[in-house]
């Protein structure tokens, strides 16, 4: 990293193009080819991928010298230099680089803003740096600074050596003053069961108080992964969006447990997250081994007020035993000790009821036989299978909704169909008028056709007619003609005789 003042760890961190952590997320902007120079270096995780997979030429800089004798491999240029004092012009002068990557050292430097502001004359032109920080913002550190604890840790977001603490607001000031401007924002999410933080402190908050801290943009941003180029003409367009799904809307359910001569305490008590909007959910609520025996047990559905369907309870012991499982009728609950709380039945199933939360901090004690819970002492679990707890605004507005929504669905499919028939009944007309036109031309021409037939055959009629006379002319002439003959041969015959005679 960029000093390490108040320790000499080297950070190992696992390299993995697929994930979404702030490396990665990195390591996919940097395009094949580059010439790039690697501030805080470390052991050269980041830089043997670049060499290695995407042909890059990479310079850096690494204050720890155990750390550049693991990266120099890699490294075209590796100085082992204090970020905080290095003058990057006189190692780097003559080089201008397409990506500059500050990867988690911001937060480690005294004055990060002089070392940024040396960066704009190491940029080649449309070059771009590229820098991860921690956002201090990440609702899991503001929940414990609520409970008024602020501990450093060996990594995190309040890693040991992190002397500058960074918002989204704070970076892009910072960037700005050094002569850069942030074209993208993307994010690393980190849920709180993943992260360093107990969810403890954030569920002894009052909800309205969670719903508000839940409900920002960046609730679950750990960091801030930013791309910045020189700063250039005044650009009045908003600033560049957080690249980050909005958090999960979603309602804290708590299980208690009572010890012999004790009462309910938060110390002793489970809580998980269900999702609001699932109409059928399944939590599962663990419990720890205990000293003692659990006198009974205290759930807390939810930390609203609404209308909830309750579908099973199930108890475990820490084998996976089953223990005990709610016999789904309203009779069994509705006689155990319970605030805020209204049990009726559904009228949809037999096996289900509807729970009526009346406020902030509805609960219901189990029904659990007192043996049974003997069998919880090394550990078990409770597994609810419930709804959201919707609102009865939601509700009204859902009997309101749903109906007219369904007539104007209706609605519209009749004016669908109504508007199919009116176009099939156009083309219909369209298509027998044609055929009505297309039934006159052939009547007109069959009247053609017979007229031309009549005068063809009166025409052959004519034609017989000639042919007949002309055949009696024939067999006249012939008549004739053998008439001629006959008489010839008669004379010449006549006068041979008379000349033989003489």
């Amino acid at each position: 990293m960029g000093r390490g003042i108040l320790s000499h760890h080297i950070y190992h961190r696992p390299l993995d193009l697929k994930g979404q952590d702030s490396l990665a997320k990195l390591a996919r902007l940097v395009r094949p080819g580059s010439v790039v120079l690697d501030l805080g270096a470390g052991p050269g995780i980041l830089g043997r991928h670049l060499v290695e997979q995407l042909g890059c030429t990479v310079d850096g800089v690494e204050y720890q010298q155990a750390a550049v004798e693991q990266a120099a491999h890699w490294y075209r240029r590796l100085e082992c230099v204090d970020l905080e004092q290095i003058d990057l012009a006189e190692y780097f002068g003559d080089c201008h680089y397409e990506f500059i990557i500050c990867a988690d050292i911001l937060e480690h430097l005294r004055w990060p803003a002089n070392l940024l502001g040396q960066l704009p004359g190491l940029l080649a032109p449309n070059g771009q740096v590229l820098a991860s920080v921690p956002n201090v913002a990440h609702a899991g550190l503001i929940a414990e600074l609520l409970a008024g604890e602020f501990r450093y840790r060996p990594e995190g977001l309040l890693d040991a050596t992190h002397l500058r603490f960074f918002t989204l607001r704070s970076l892009l000031r910072l960037l700005e003053e050094a002569g850069l401007q942030a074209v993208a924002v993307d994010a690393a999410i980190c849920e709180l069961h993943q992260s360093e933080f107990t969810e403890r402190c954030l569920d002894a908050l009052p909800p309205a108080l969670i719903r508000a801290l839940l409900g920002r943009p960046d609730a679950l941003v750990y960091q801030f992964i930013v791309s910045a180029n020189i700063t250039g003409p005044v650009d009045e367009s908003p600033g560049p969006l957080l690249r980050c799904p909005p958090p999960e809307l979603r309602f804290a359910c708590q299980l208690f447990w009572r010890l012999s001569g004790a009462d309910y305490q938060a110390d002793a008590s489970s809580a998980t997250w269900g999702q609001m909007g699932a109409e059928r959910q399944s939590l599962t609520l663990p419990i720890p081994a205990l000293a003692g025996p659990i006198q009974a047990l205290r759930l807390d559905f939810a930390d609203r007020p609404g209308l909830m369907r309750l579908y099973g309870l199930v108890l475990h012991d820490d084998a996976g035993q089953l223990l005990w499982r709610w016999d789904g009728h309203r009779e069994s609950l509705a006689t155990q000790p319970s605030r805020q709380l209204v049990i009726v039945e559904s009228g949809l199933s037999s096996n289900e009821v509807v729970l009526f939360l009346a406020g902030e901090d509805p609960h219901l004690e189990l029904p659990v036989p007192a043996v049974t819970l003997v069998g919880l002492q090394a550990g078990g679990q409770l597994a609810v299978e419930f709804s959201w707890p919707m609102s009865l605004d939601y509700l009204a507005l859902v009997q309101h909704c749903i109906p007219r929504r369904d007539a104007e669905t209706a609605q519209a499919v009749l004016s669908q169909q109504v508007e199919a028939l009116q176009a099939t009944n156009t083309h219909l007309t369209v298509r027998n008028n044609e055929l009505t036109a297309a039934v006159a031309t052939t009547s007109a021409s069959n009247r053609e056709l017979e007229a031309m037939l009549s005068t063809q055959s009166a025409g052959r009629i004519d034609l017989e007619n000639q042919l007949n006379e002309l055949r009696a002319r024939i067999d006249a002439q012939a008549a004739e003609i053998h008439g001629l003959r006959r008489s010839w041969r008669e004379r010449v015959w006549s006068g041979l005789r008379r000349h033989w005679r003489d």
